[in-house]
């Protein structure tokens, strides 16, 4: 509770800093308020769950995926003023966003009541379309914030049809009850019942980029400035996916062997038609959308059997993902000054004669999302398909030939770094600021650690 109360104080001071000039501070303010509220979360951790009114719980569960989420919003704020640059005098109303974010996250992993998940979704969506559009001069920004509030919109259509149909199943919104009901309110009303699950599910999918509803995302990754493609691809994904676990967890009873069958497909639509058409792209940002995509392919292969280990791969997974993915942005913002200027995959063409260093750091990045050992991404997958192997032995081979696939589309950037040369990148300047410096060299720092010691974050 301590964490949610920080998080929207400190939004309400980002918000009001820039009117009283207090621009220069925000970007370490916001670090700060950060790092406390990480404090919070593993001294609330220690302590034990909080119950909100039965509206909100504030568990083991949600302190461990809101970290991963906090952890990723630290690297993304030290280089917001980089970040935000197109838009200097609002870089408050920005970090302000962002905090409103992680607030929307946090009462989405730990909603008690169907009511709260749905407030936890808007509190999280409604930023992101004004930071999808923030960049205003953008044509591309502009679009991206349009078709992003659409198909959000769309996709509340479908939660909020869903809640209905499943409080009109059980007459309760909160999840005890629910559950505790699902017995008898299966035999009773079971049209009734499966079509509110089914309906919420597909605005889950929608949310997170499944397959066939994923449509938005390359358009919207492309679009928006590179950090909020950045948050997008990052915490946006942890909530969603740490509350679809919290879902399934609470509604396990309600959920037969269809509706386990419909998550395996969309499962394998997933990981098979983005890793496909991200080997056909030619701007980066759209191809890391499709990346992002397989991941969500991969994430929910653990979804589909959860036992008690789910919740230790899932946030394995998610902090391997999570911190490659904000590196590789902070490279892409560091190399291409000038926001939503062209970012095919020639910009890196000859890199590795610029930047050795940089040139190396996006190589163990892109190798470890597509899962090459001994980098985390491999870890992370080996205990995704570990889990779902008993079981579901059809998907994992999908996944594997999948991964298999991601790694031509990965390469492309690194060949194109040390193999290719472009007279047109040899003036080509990199951005100093030492902000990108240090959130790289954290999230590499974090990298090493999760090598080192694989089996103590699965286990948190």
């Amino acid at each position: 509770m301590k964490t949610l109360i920080l998080l929207f104080i400190s939004g309400i001071f980002s918000m009001f800093g820039g009117i009283f000039g207090l621009k220069k501070i925000l970007p370490a303010f916001t670090v700060i308020a950060l790092f406390t509220s990480l404090g919070y979360l593993i001294y609330d951790y220690n302590y034990g769950p909080e119950n909100l009114g039965y509206m909100l719980i504030f568990d083991n569960f949600s302190f461990k995926f809101m970290a991963i989420a906090i952890i990723s919003a630290i690297l993304i704020s030290i280089i917001s003023a980089k970040g935000f640059s197109y838009k200097p005098d609002s870089v408050g109303d920005m970090l302000a966003l962002l905090f409103f974010v992680l607030c929307g996250v946090y009462c989405m992993l730990s909603f008690n009541n169907l009511l709260m998940l749905f407030l936890g979704i808007e509190i999280l969506s409604i930023p992101l379309y004004v930071l999808a559009g923030s960049n205003i001069k953008s044509l591309k920004s502009n679009e991206a914030s349009l078709k992003y509030f659409i198909m959000g919109a769309f996709a509340t259509g479908f939660l909020l049809f869903g809640i209905a149909l499943i409080y009109g199943a059980t007459r309760s919104f909160n999840l005890n009850d629910i559950r505790s009901m699902s017995e008898t309110a299966t035999t009773n009303f079971p049209g009734l019942l499966y079509t509110g699950l089914l309906l919420i599910t597909l605005s889950f999918a929608f949310k997170i980029s499944a397959v066939p509803f994923h449509f938005w995302s390359p358009d919207v990754y492309e679009g928006s400035p590179t950090i909020v493609t950045s948050i997008m691809a990052t915490i946006v994904k942890i909530g969603a996916v740490g509350a679809f676990l919290r879902l399934i967890i609470y509604l396990s009873p309600m959920l037969n062997n269809d509706w386990y069958l419909i998550l395996s497909i969309i499962s394998a639509l997933t990981i098979v038609v983005s890793n496909i058409i991200a080997v056909m792209q030619k701007d980066f940002k759209r191809m890391m959308a499709y990346s992002s995509i397989s991941h969500i392919g991969y994430l929910l292969l653990a979804l589909i059997n959860p036992n008690t280990e789910t919740s230790g791969v899932l946030s394995f997974y998610l902090v391997s993902y999570s911190v490659a993915t904000i590196a590789i942005f902070v490279i892409l913002m560091m190399i291409n000054k000038e926001h939503n200027e062209s970012n095919d995959f020639e910009v890196f063409n000859g890199f590795s004669k610029k930047s050795p260093i940089l040139s190396l750091i996006l190589s163990i990045c892109l190798l470890s999302l597509a899962g090459i050992p001994p980098f985390p991404g491999f870890f992370a997958k080996y205990s995704i398909f570990k889990q779902a192997l008993g079981n579901n032995l059809w998907l994992v081979i999908i996944a594997i030939c999948g991964s298999a696939i991601s790694i031509y589309y990965y390469f492309r950037a690194i060949t194109a770094m040390y193999f290719y040369n472009d007279s047109k990148n040899i003036n080509i300047e990199i951005d100093k600021n030492y902000s990108g410096y240090i959130s790289i060299t954290i999230a590499i720092l974090l990298m090493v650690l999760i090598c080192i010691l694989p089996s103590y974050f699965l286990n948190i």
